[in-house]
């Protein structure tokens, strides 16, 4: 394992957070490729993306399934979650298994707790996952580095798993979410105004935030606020009957995705952020909203994020996600009863959390496989 010294990174190109990831990293490790400590970086991609990415990255060496047997040595990183599918990215896998090449993965999400969670609060099931499902802890444990985002994954894929190697290192985001640009949104004069923005799924809890707005309006009497949710998945219809349900189409808007320049203009108008996540690992909208938002963010202990605040011994606003308590922040927050302090903690906070921070851990991760 310690002859190779180069670089073939698996490059994403689909949407969603791990593919976001997976492209920051490379092109955070492109911009400092002279001083990697390999002696070169190459792209694996599948053929049908080809001549995009070579479009992108006109100096980098690419290759595809129609010549990965060019591929003589070197560490292979696959920066997104592994799956038992017929396609370029486990081809990729098998590949590096077959010649005996370093291998690392990225582990985002846990699947089979995200197809339970599926299944139990919408009673659907993706059938193209079953085979990943199955054979989970094999494909973990067949990686010579496993990088998981938070501690909390790393006792998950420990314990459950079985895995032997896994290196934490967190997420990181752009640093656009530092700057001063963003897409100014008016103010709802005299409302109490709310965000969230995140994927729609059971994990991420916003069914909860949504009866929490619910009780809130309910038990203070108050018609003048209003929550703003941000994004798609598999819960939107769900989310939109309740809303219906509940009798908030009023007070409740399903907004769709967002550019980012839309999503910190409303981190920069609202009076809270809540993310209610029920099981998470480091959710990168979190880290979006410490860095910008001009009001306090509330985040739930139950995301991998959470150790993170805590070693760092911040003045940060954490809670159990449950009803009862999403209601209370919303009372706080509408009394203006919270410290303001707290605002520049999640500025300092996110700060610590850029790729040209993060980027480095990944350079010791493939130190360990060099001469």
């Amino acid at each position: 394992m310690k002859e190779s010294s180069n670089l073939i990174y698996y490059y994403p190109v689909s949407k969603g957070a791990p593919s976001s990831v997976g492209r920051s990293i490379f092109e955070h490790l492109l911009k400092i490729r002279d001083e990697l400590p390999v002696d070169d970086i190459s792209i694996f991609c599948s053929s049908n993306n080809e001549l995009c990415i070579k479009n992108k990255f006109q100096d980098v060496n690419i290759y595809t399934e129609k010549n990965m047997r060019n591929i003589s040595n070197g560490i292979i990183h696959i920066p997104i979650s592994p799956h038992l599918f017929p396609n370029n990215k486990f081809l990729l896998h098998m590949y590096a298994k077959l010649k005996r090449f370093p291998l690392i993965l990225n582990y985002h999400g846990d699947i089979r707790t995200e197809l339970s969670f599926n299944y139990k609060n919408n009673r659907t099931l993706n059938y193209s996952y079953i085979p990943t499902y199955v054979f989970l802890p094999t494909l973990l444990r067949s990686s010579d580095q496993l990088i998981v985002h938070s501690y909390l994954f790393k006792d998950l894929v420990e314990d459950k798993y079985g895995v032997k190697n896994a290196k934490v290192i967190p997420n990181a985001v752009e640093d656009f979410w530092h700057s001063e640009e963003y897409s100014l949104i008016p103010n709802k004069e005299g409302f109490v105004e709310i965000f969230y923005h995140g994927r729609l799924s059971a994990e991420k809890g916003v069914d909860v935030l949504i009866k929490g707005f619910h009780k809130f309006m309910v038990t203070s009497n108050e018609q003048k606020a209003i929550l703003y949710i941000a994004g798609e998945g598999p819960q939107k219809e769900y989310l939109a009957n309740l809303v219906a349900e509940l009798k908030l189409a009023q007070n409740v808007i399903l907004l769709g995705n967002l550019d980012k320049y839309i999503i910190k203009g409303y981190l920069k108008k609202v009076d809270v952020a809540i993310y209610p996540s029920l099981w998470d690992n480091f959710p990168l909208s979190y880290i979006e909203a410490f860095a910008c938002a001009n009001c306090p963010v509330y985040f739930s202990k139950k995301a991998g994020i959470y150790d993170f605040v805590m070693m760092d011994k911040n003045r940060m606003y954490s809670f159990e996600p449950n009803i009862d308590i999403i209601c209370d922040i919303i009372k706080n927050v509408s009394t203006g009863n919270y410290d303001e302090r707290v605002i520049t903690d999640q500025k300092k906070f996110a700060r610590k959390y850029r790729w040209d921070n993060v980027v480095n851990e990944y350079i010791d991760a493939y130190s360990q496989f060099l001469p």
